[in-house]
């Protein structure tokens, strides 16, 4: 069932489109990841789905009821959707207990206490509860502050970059306990980040914009298998850039094997190259990167250079031989 619907929204700031003609809808229970550079207009269609912004046109419904914009309310915003923006927005002389029954205080006092004892139980934040923000670690922050929001239980979560203060460690293990924090309240989100890799993993779809436009939208997989366009190949991983992208420009080049069949529009990800002695296709190793699981190797095939991921330590200079395979 589905939660919000967005149907041809534009917004427009200074004659520059920052949202263009964007329709998505949310079932209910979904994890959707907005991904793209700066100045794409991710954080503005977040902010345009919060009632935070005015629509030049469109609309935006959540359980089949029209979401209100500004200029018809006193206060911008929607009781039942929830931003989370990267300050945190702790209150800073409260402690983390403190902050989260702040957004419960005209409630009854027995329900408040019992919903911030869950959420703390829940979220893993029992331990540091009387603690004030500046005493916690930054992935302890951000979790106080996605509890907050989700206090009231809102129908909708919007996570604008909840990963960008962190570092690597700290980024993998707030991923995991914001997606069970998310599932174990059964509230809708949508987030938005620059970086793919916050995506993986935790969205059930995600949404490629560039520019304003809305390039692409289906799950992880299907996008990072099948993208439409050398932009949103890049965006979601490496590539392979080949000297040609349609069939009959590659059919003027004098390239030793079928560049172009990799992802359907030009381009091969690393890991669809292998190693292969029976292959025609020869390569000669000119770079090795050590890359944690596994190695990052250049190769040379005639005039081009590509990329290969191997969990075997080749070394430069090595001749083998390789064959494109199809994504498994």
């Amino acid at each position: 069932m589905s939660l919000l619907k967005i149907n041809h929204l534009h917004k427009s700031f200074g004659g520059v489109k920052a949202v263009n003609d964007i329709s998505i809808t949310l079932e209910r229970g979904k994890i959707l990841a907005i991904l793209g550079e700066s100045g794409s207009g991710k954080t503005t269609l977040l902010h345009l789905i919060a009632a935070l912004y005015e629509p030049d046109s469109g609309t935006l419904m959540l359980d089949n009821k029209r979401i209100t914009p500004p200029s018809e309310k006193l206060i911008a915003g929607h009781p039942d959707i929830k931003l989370v923006r990267q300050d945190y927005g702790l209150f800073p002389n409260m402690s983390i207990r403190a902050n989260i029954a702040y957004e419960l205080r005209y409630y009854e006092e027995n329900y408040r206490n019992e919903r911030v004892d869950k959420l703390l139980e829940i979220s893993g934040l029992t331990h540091v509860q009387h603690h004030v923000p500046r005493q916690v670690s930054g992935g302890e922050q951000q979790r106080a502050t996605i509890v907050k929001a989700i206090a009231e239980e809102p129908k909708l979560l919007l996570l604008d970059e909840p990963f960008s203060h962190l570092d690597a460690v700290n980024k993998r293990r707030l991923k995991n306990e914001v997606l069970d924090l998310i599932k174990a309240e059964e509230v809708s989100c949508i987030f938005v980040t620059h970086d793919v890799a916050d995506a993986y993993g935790m969205a059930d779809e995600l949404l490629i914009m560039q520019n304003g436009n809305a390039l692409q939208l289906g799950s992880p997989e299907e996008i990072y298998r099948n993208p439409i366009n050398q932009y949103v190949a890049e965006i979601t991983g490496e590539i392979n850039p080949t000297p040609s992208t349609s069939p009959k420009e590659r059919g003027k080049t004098n390239s030793p094997f079928p560049i172009g069949e990799g992802l359907g529009v030009g381009f091969i990800r690393p890991e669809q190259i292998r190693v292969s002695e029976k292959s025609a296709i020869k390569a000669t190793v000119f770079s090795i990167k050590f890359l944690g699981a596994f190695y990052e190797v250049g190769l040379q095939v005639e005039d081009t250079q590509l990329k290969m991921y191997s969990f075997d330590k080749l070394s430069v200079g090595d001749k083998i031989g390789i064959e494109i395979r199809q994504l498994d």
